[in-house]
């Protein structure tokens, strides 16, 4: 969970300062973050596959076939990496005009864009690299790099964007080069770890080269993984764009409330890739109660945690609009219904991510595919086009949110309570 939380708080970090540019350097930032988190997203397959395989493997103690998945994921990474770096490069002015940015924005956010894209080797890489150390159970290590390369990335952040420390000041070019940096050293911590500690030393005991039969499995993983982030991502740019149509300060509105469902999923996302990871190991080695067993702690554990964010959000519903806003309009708007309404999905969103990871680790992802297509497009799009049609507002869209989290609350319990998901079930 602290691994996962370092993202978020990396975000606010890196937001805030790139905010003290001015509002284009920021709007030049919000667009160009928007298409990367779209991309990005899907390719987490990498790190979700790559844990659930690793996993299967290292539970049935084959050590090199945990190593030899590993470095196919890495192949992948490097090609797949590649091929966003180009296209980022030659479409960023066509990708910012389709997102709607202005002349001014164009011109500030393609340099920033270009450089930051141009890391996507890396940061892929590093996905594949956190599945592998996930897979053989190694959480601290991940938990380590990642607040390492968070902190070097904002001190970056902070030298090169206003120029401290002797560090030119670049302005939002220097946010980009800074990321790149920083994805750079997180891929070549891993590899580094990988090839040259001697604790991995079991792990590279097979040869260097591309495997069809462990390609196959992560591409069937990956397909099933990228569909269902693209359907989910697509839903929530879906709904952006009905809010972004309300008006401004509903947009805001939204995207403040987005944020903190985003904050919380991370962190208890923490728990679904503890499961993901354990249930992985103990089906690898034929322990089917064992995984069972842990999918109803892990319920119980995502409940809890949903519980303890709805308190939080209830208790501080004025402190947290104010830290985000001073317009008396939007603080209106949040306190309408809207944190609310975010307060009590979190015990659902809570049982909803638990059961999302363990289903990944068991590799049962056709079945989570088809579910979010359904949620997605069948009912959280639709529910967000009648609210900017039909005046539900605001209010409608969250309703929409919390329709998409009860179907796959619905969903994901009938899937894990049916064993369906377990090998061998008849």
């Amino acid at each position: 969970m602290l691994a996962l939380a370092s993202q978020p708080l990396l975000s606010i970090g890196d937001t805030a300062m790139i905010g003290r540019l001015g509002v284009e350097p920021l709007a030049a930032r919000a667009v160009g973050a928007a298409i990367v988190g779209g991309i990005y997203w899907i390719f987490t397959f990498l790190s979700f596959g790559t844990t659930s395989l690793v996993g299967h493997y290292y539970g049935a103690r084959d050590l090199r076939g945990c190593g030899e998945t590993y470095l196919n994921a890495v192949f992948v990474a490097v090609l797949g990496g590649v091929a966003v770096a180009c296209g980022g490069l030659l479409f960023a002015p066509l990708l910012y005009r389709l997102m709607g940015a202005g002349a001014n924005i164009i011109n500030a956010g393609v340099p920033y864009f270009r450089i930051y894209i141009a890391g996507a080797p890396f940061t892929f890489i590093f996905f594949a690299s956190i599945g592998f150390f996930r897979g053989i159970q190694d959480t601290r290590t991940p938990m380590i790099i990642a607040f390492l390369i968070a902190g070097i990335h904002l001190l970056l952040d902070y030298s090169l964007i206003y120029g401290n420390f002797g560090f030119p000041g670049l302005g939002l070019v220097g946010a980009a080069i800074a990321a790149w940096v920083a994805q750079f050293l997180g891929a070549a911590i891993c590899v580094g770890i990988f090839f040259f500690s001697g604790s991995m030393a079991a792990y590279r005991s097979t040869q260097w080269r591309v495997s069809i039969a462990r390609l196959r499995p992560l591409f069937r993983i990956g397909t099933d993984l990228a569909i269902r982030t693209g359907a989910l991502r697509g839903s929530l740019v879906f709904a952006t764009s009905c809010a972004a149509r309300m008006g401004p300060s509903i947009l805001s509105a939204h995207e403040i409330a987005f944020q903190l469902f985003l904050l919380c999923s991370d962190i208890i996302d923490g728990l679904a890739v503890a499961g993901q990871a354990l249930v992985a190991k103990y089906l690898g080695s034929g322990q089917r109660d064992k995984a069972y067993d842990i999918g109803k702690t892990l319920i119980g554990c995502g409940v809890v945690a949903g519980l303890l964010f709805t308190i939080l959000f209830l208790t501080t519903q004025e402190v947290i609009a104010g830290f985000f806003t001073n317009s008396p309009e939007v603080k209106l708007l949040l306190g309408a219904g809207i944190i609310l309404l975010l307060s009590l999905l979190q015990p659902l969103n809570g049982t909803v991510f638990v059961l999302d990871g363990l289903l990944i680790g068991a590799r049962d992802t056709r079945f989570l595919m088809w579910a979010m297509l359904i949620g997605a497009l069948g009912i959280f799009v639709p529910i967000s086009w009648m609210s900017l049609h039909w005046g539900w507002g605001l209010t409608g869209i969250w309703a929409g949110v919390g329709a998409l989290m009860f179907w796959r609350l619905l969903t994901l319990l009938y899937r894990f309570f049916s064993q369906k998901w377990l090998p061998g079930y008849e």
